[in-house]
């Protein structure tokens, strides 16, 4: 399995997609845990693809992680219903409920169980590296929706991972470490709202899909995984890499801001103010960050205009970006607000 794509890995994506879809169109506790279970199966074989002792270490340590993760949730579920006697509403004992909202955030990598998600990108391919942090957290994220108490642990969570995450991102030079924990920071701000107003939630997790697809297609074909890379010369734009950047940091007007200002409104409605100012500090932290990163890139590089026609293909994701401000922002707060008449 050197090197090769055998035909065998379409199985095994097809796999990973079942799962997911299982707990996503399951309303019964047990059958969402089955659902993980078969998209963990699918996604391992995945994460060898290139049959490298390092993809080897990753993927062990995340079956480890994700059986542990597994394990405290099926017995919490389990003493749930001898506690309630039922499997669809099990959240009457706050503590059992906190294992489970616990099992599901070290599934996520929110802190404080994020260890162990910095410590396997490194090892990983872009296409794994995207994997986990988009499609593997549909599922978990999906499950936290239908816990309707814990506030006060999820709020606390989402903005020790904004905070964190943001601190943590200062002078590092792997840009799969910058973006593992942009991710957990952008985690926070999904998590402030998953009890709240869960539509949002599930605008801002397309939001970061979209900034974060042709980012990751980027920086895998024109870096060497170090931030120094991205200052040599290629033939790409020189501001397309700057403004997916900027964007995934959540600088206006672009599309990145979008989902922070709607979250840091419904926040601020609803008298959460302490929580809205220390996300916001978190954010403005990794934006010093992320202006230094895009000012090496601007300045110090010489880029080389071969042929206009590379420019084209990213035209569309830079106005995306860019005019964001002005084309999606209201129609983005039409749907959260009349989401229910929308559709039905």
């Amino acid at each position: 399995m050197i090197n090769k794509f055998f035909p065998s890995n379409f199985l095994f994506i097809l796999i990973m997609i079942s799962g997911t879809m299982i707990t996503l169109s399951s309303s019964h506790w047990i059958t969402m845990w089955i659902g993980l279970e078969i998209n963990l199966m699918g996604f391992l074989p995945l994460m060898n693809i290139k049959g490298k002792i390092s993809e080897a270490e990753a993927s062990m340590k995340y079956f480890i992680i994700q059986s542990l993760s597994s394990s405290v949730l099926i017995m919490s579920s389990l003493m749930l219903y001898n506690y309630t006697l039922s499997w669809y509403s099990m959240f009457n004992n706050s503590m059992l409920s906190s294992l489970i909202l616990l099992s599901l955030i070290l599934k996520l990598g929110g802190v404080p169980l994020h260890f162990w998600l910095p410590n396997m990108t490194k090892q990983m391919t872009w296409l794994i590296l995207f994997l986990i942090l988009t499609w593997q957290k549909l599922a978990p994220l999906f499950m936290l929706m239908l816990i309707n108490n814990n506030l006060n642990i999820i709020m606390l969570i989402s903005m020790l991972s904004t905070l964190t995450a943001s601190i943590m991102i200062l002078n590092q030079t792997n840009l799969q470490l910058i973006i593992t924990y942009s991710s957990i920071s952008h985690l926070g701000w999904m998590l402030s709202m998953i009890m709240i107003n869960s539509s949002m939630t599930l605008i801002y997790f397309i939001n970061y899909i979209i900034i974060s697809i042709p980012l990751m297609t980027l920086l895998n074909m024109y870096s060497n995984n170090y931030l120094y890379t991205l200052t040599h010369k290629n033939n790409i734009n020189k501001l397309t890499i700057p403004s997916l950047i900027l964007s995934l940091a959540g600088l206006p007007p672009l599309l990145g801001f979008i989902s922070k200002l709607l979250v840091l409104i419904t926040l601020i409605e609803l008298n959460f103010i302490m929580l809205s100012l220390l996300m916001f500090v978190g954010t403005l932290i990794g934006l010093f960050f992320y202006l230094n990163m895009t000012l090496m890139i601007m300045i110090k590089s010489y880029y080389l205009f071969e042929n206009y026609a590379t420019m084209k293909i990213y035209k569309l994701t830079m106005m995306i970006n860019i005019l964001s401000i002005f084309i999606f922002f209201n129609m983005i707060n039409i749907m959260i607000k009349y989401a229910m008449i929308i559709f039905n």
